[in-house]
């Protein structure tokens, strides 16, 4: 995994790395202080349809999220998680703390791998669950946006957790493919084509039995219809408004007691 990852820059990583390490830390903080949950952060997650530009919507997000300059979000893609989840012992660490304390939901995704049509096999189970591992640790530490790799299912029982689900007809979607990445239409349509198809086998694995249903959703947008300020112009409100409500609560349990 690490030498198929390898493209991605230093300038990338190392932040991330100093991120999920910081979660890591904060994990290890709220346990100690009885569960991270009862003072949840906010987390946003981001599912796509393929072709539906989530990448390029998640970080201008977080820039758009960051603008005062005191923020602290970040965006999480696939690539990005896998690759400072499996180096430099971060995987191992994240393992071995979510392990030794009690959780219902890996429990659920094991059983979920036993019970798929197309079971994964060990190697991949392995490297699957250190990537949910990562995503549930950034999730609880709060202040991520992540995008794909199931992490609804991974996070749907975390208070803070704002669902987001982006979608386009196919014909939208074709067209923004074969321009992004100066494709012929017939290439984009075969591209998007295979990605609904891994994308199809990845739920049908671990998460058998799920659905993308709209209702588990915050918020759909079609992007289609809205341009890429428009659609962050709608989430920002809703995040910002749980966020402060996230800030307040710990806020007014203190001038109780």
């Amino acid at each position: 995994m690490p030498t198929r990852l390898s493209h991605l820059p230093a300038w990338q990583i190392e932040p991330a790395e100093k991120v999920l390490r910081t979660a890591i830390d904060t994990w290890n903080v709220g346990i100690g202080k009885g569960g991270i949950g009862q003072r949840p952060r906010v987390f946003v997650t981001v599912s796509r349809e393929p072709g539906a530009g989530a990448l390029s919507f998640s970080h201008r997000l977080a820039e758009r999220l960051n603008a005062d300059g005191e923020g602290d979000w970040s965006a999480w893609d696939r690539e990005l998680v896998e690759k400072v989840s499996a180096e430099h012992g971060i995987g191992k660490q994240i393992i071995e703390l979510i392990e030794s304390t009690p959780h219902g939901w890996l429990n659920d995704l094991l059983m979920g791998f036993a019970g798929g049509s197309d079971p994964p096999d060990v190697v991949e189970t392995r490297a699957y669950k250190r990537v949910a591992m990562t995503l549930r640790t950034l999730a609880a530490a709060g202040h991520a946006i992540l995008v794909g790799r199931g992490s609804n299912f991974i996070t749907q029982d975390l208070p803070g957790g704002i669902h987001l689900r982006l979608v386009a007809p196919l014909a939208f979607r074709v067209k923004s493919l074969a321009e992004r990445e100066n494709l012929t239409p017939k290439q984009a349509a075969g591209k998007i084509a295979e990605l609904t198809r891994l994308r199809s086998e990845f739920y049908r694995r671990y998460w058998p039995g799920k659905m993308l249903a709209p209702e588990g959703f915050n918020m759909t947008l079609n992007v289609s219809e809205m341009s890429l300020e428009e659609m962050i112009d709608c989430a920002l409100p809703l995040i910002r408004a749980r966020d402060a409500g996230a800030v307040a609560a710990p806020a007014a349990e203190g001038m109780a007691n």
